[in-house]
């Protein structure tokens, strides 16, 4: 009897384990085909790009860094079209660069911390009014560094780099969807 007691409880738990298995599947099948649909339709998180920019034209004064040209791409990328002639300037200011480390040690990884500064105004040619004047963006990024790979820590940086440039860009942007010309 306790031979046929076991049987039957191994049946029954082998058979809630493949309906627990099979729940799971269903689920990840399901999670899977929202994130596609999600997707397909276009759907973004955070809500960028929700309103549109009612500045539709700058004449942008920049110098040429690659973060001045990652702000003038995503100003494009808004349909904001760059022109010399347009009724507003865009003045942006040097970009200040720090580095800094956030963790010491002998060996091991190197927590750095980069961090962009970036002032900026918006002017009416007309009048030389400012619609924004001496504002400043902020964007940073954490990576990580090792001794052992000198190689590649400027390829870390250049991606850090890259994220705060990202960054940089949608402050910028979302900032000026707020201004009203």
């Amino acid at each position: 009897m306790t031979q046929a007691k076991s049987s039957s409880v191994s049946a029954d738990t082998s058979e809630r384990a493949s309906r627990g298995l099979g729940r799971r599947r269903v689920l990840a099948a399901l999670g899977v085909g929202l994130a596609l649909t999600l997707s397909g339709c276009g759907f973004q998180l955070r809500g960028v790009n929700d309103a549109p920019m009612a500045i539709t034209e700058l004449d942008v004064q920049a110098p040429i860094t690659k973060t001045h040209d990652a702000l003038r791409d995503a100003l494009e990328r808004a349909d904001v079209q760059l022109s010399d002639s347009a009724p507003l300037t865009l003045n942006l200011g040097k970009v200040r660069e720090n580095v800094q480390q956030i963790t010491y040690g002998d060996a091991g990884s190197i927590k750095r911390e980069l961090t962009y500064r970036l002032t900026y105004s918006l002017q009416r040619k007309s009048d030389g009014a400012y619609l924004a004047n001496q504002q400043e963006l902020q964007a940073s990024s954490l990576y990580y560094t090792n001794d052992d790979d000198l190689l590649n820590t400027d390829d870390l940086r250049e991606r850090a780099a890259g994220e705060v440039n990202r960054d940089l860009s949608r402050q910028l942007l979302e900032r000026l969807r707020a201004i009203k010309p």
